[in-house]
């Protein structure tokens, strides 16, 4: 698993990078964004402005409603989709599969991807617990946990969609055009609506959390089964994938 590690250094470092500049963008500046937001008062009516005032509100609409939220799946996504198809293109894989069996090679490649993004993940959901924290902000810390669990299952979500198409195909292309394509064509169909359960969006970026309710359960146990499900078929096309 050490190879796998080594191999995601620069996605993971560059996401937490970028990330953390993002968030240093937007929490100093609370202040600053309610000034600007009053001069364009005229245009902005039926926006409550004054809301911003809370920095609970005005922190987490920021953070989980639009910038953390919105590039969740992209992020999990990257991380996923150069996993197996890399070694292909590359045509390492026949020297994986010289030492070590095909099981053992999903399994850690799945798991190094995995475990990276949901440390990251994690890290970047605590980052205005953190910050409150040390800069003495009255925060709503009960929802940190919540925001938590809703980003971190559909980044998993996401990653499963990319993982498999980096399974099916033998080039680092396809599975990224694949998949930004299937996150596209999902969250369009979802404002449609019979089709709104298709748009992960408004469970990633928090919508219900927002409207003071808690965790979505039902669609957090159906995110876990379609990740799942997945992920068992990821692993048996790699099964029975000719090299």
């Amino acid at each position: 698993m050490k190879k796998e590690f080594y191999d995601m250094r620069t996605r993971s470092i560059l996401t937490l990078i970028i990330m953390t500049l993002i968030f240093f963008s937007i929490a100093p500046l609370q202040n600053y964004a309610i000034k600007m937001l009053h001069k364009y008062e005229d245009q902005l009516k039926g926006y409550n402005i004054t809301l911003l005032n809370d920095w609970s509100f005005y922190i987490y609409s920021q953070w989980f409603g639009k910038n953390l939220g919105q590039l969740i799946p992209i992020i999990a996504i990257i991380f996923a989709f150069p996993l197996f198809s890399r070694e292909y293109e590359n045509g390492t894989i026949e020297f994986l599969l010289a030492r070590k069996d095909r099981r053992q090679i999903f399994l850690e490649k799945f798991f190094a991807g995995l475990l990276i993004l949901v440390f990251e993940i994690a890290l970047f959901s605590i980052l205005p617990a953190l910050y409150s924290l040390v800069f003495s902000k009255p925060l709503n810390y009960g929802l940190t946990w919540k925001f938590l669990v809703q980003s971190e299952i559909g980044a998993i979500l996401w990653f499963s969609v990319a993982f498999i198409t980096s399974v099916f195909y033998n080039d680092q292309v396809k599975p990224i055009i694949l998949s930004l394509g299937i996150l596209g064509i999902t969250t369009a169909a979802g404002f449609i609506r019979p089709l709104r359960f298709l748009n992960t969006y408004t469970y990633v970026l928090g919508n219900n959390i927002f409207k003071g309710d808690s965790v979505d359960v039902a669609r957090t146990l159906g995110f876990l089964i379609v990740s799942s499900i997945l992920i068992y078929f990821a692993y048996k096309v790699f099964e029975k994938k000719e090299i």
